[in-house]
């Protein structure tokens, strides 16, 4: 009316934190593995945040979403039983030809199980 501009109020809500797990920051190198076939090479990959439920990866490897992959320290030095199974639910191209890829555990852990798993692999 008066040439002026109202500020405009976007209702937008928060975004709302849909995750079931408090994620934890680390910065873990571990080895990836398709879990399908003892004869799948093993790839490098960095562990950027992990929670009881699941992980986001760093990987020079994409894994497709769907596929199921075993992790394990980077030394080799874990026994199959301490090795961790994940789901693959998302895989999106980061910068300097790396994937970033969300995995969702196939078997939970309760906080002393990722409080055993951070301590055993940050001295890597």
């Amino acid at each position: 009316m008066f040439g002026l501009s109202r500020a405009r109020i976007l209702d937008t809500p928060a975004k709302k934190e849909r995750r079931s797990w408090d994620r934890v920051p680390v910065q873990v190198v571990v080895f990836c593995q398709n879990a399908q076939s003892d004869d799948e090479l093993c790839w490098s990959a960095r562990v950027m945040d992990i929670s009881g439920g699941g992980m986001k990866l760093l990987s020079p490897h994409k894994f497709e979403p769907a596929t199921v992959i075993r992790i394990g320290n980077a030394d080799g030095a874990e026994g199959p039983s301490r090795l961790l199974q994940a789901l693959v639910v998302r895989a999106h191209r980061s910068p300097g030809e790396k994937w970033t890829l969300g995995c969702a555990l196939t078997k939970e852990l309760s906080e002393a199980e990722l409080q055993a798993w951070i301590e055993r692999n940050s001295n890597v």
